[in-house]
């Protein structure tokens, strides 16, 4: 269906959807995938799921105890919520988990920075006024006019060279606060590889999305 003022011809309308149809096509894939995307995000959220972590795709565990802990090895994330939990419907305990998770990978995602992000400002030698990690929908960082550098706690399912991309990209922007020919010359003077960074975000987009909402 489509909606237009009345008055415009018929044929106006049809030479135009004709015109924008590839724009369309790729908005209705684009909205298919998250769909898809956020139905799958969510069934990661239950005993036998996968989850990435560091780059690495493991499998979620969740066992109950009367301490709440999370404890990762190389094939396995182990949950353990509050015995409480135990009992309560599998939306109830998929919030909990979500919480619980979340609070993890920020955890993890302010240990990775800490560790990396003095060497790559002194790198630069870009420096923000602040930096901060948050949650995003649909954008792994973020600098703005104040020099403040955000970045999505999500990162901490990604390898440490695409976090690496994603910082140096952020601290670029002190610079360029556009993405211009300057600004990817500056960004690929300290990310050599960023095409592939980009390519690999890309690539496992549909897999690091996480439910904003269960």
């Amino acid at each position: 269906m489509v909606r237009a003022p009345l008055g415009v011809a018929e044929s106006y309308i049809e030479q135009l959807i004709s015109r924008k149809r590839p724009w369309i096509l790729a908005k209705l894939q684009l909205a298919q995938q998250n769909h898809l995307a956020d139905i799958e995000s969510i069934n990661q959220l239950k005993h036998g799921g996968l989850l990435w972590s560091k780059g690495v795709k493991k499998q979620l565990n969740i066992t109950f105890s009367q301490q709440s802990i999370i404890t990762e090895d190389s094939h396995t994330i182990t949950v353990t919520l509050k015995k409480r939990y135990q009992a309560v419907s599998e939306q109830a305990q998929q919030r909990q988990l979500k919480k619980q998770l979340e609070l993890w990978f920020k955890q993890q995602l302010e240990q990775i920075i800490e560790q990396r992000f003095v060497r790559l400002t002194q790198q630069i030698q870009l420096t923000p006024s602040a930096v901060k990690i948050r949650r995003y929908k649909a954008r792994w960082g973020s600098c703005d006019n104040r020099g403040l550098v955000s970045f999505n706690y999500l990162l901490a399912m990604v390898p440490d060279w695409v976090i690496d991309y994603v910082i140096i990209h952020e601290l670029c922007h002190l610079k360029h606060l556009n993405h211009s020919a300057d600004f990817w010359r500056l960004v690929e003077r300290y990310s050599p590889n960023y095409q592939d960074a980009k390519h690999w975000l890309k690539q496992h987009q549909a897999y690091l999305i996480w439910p904003c909402k269960i």
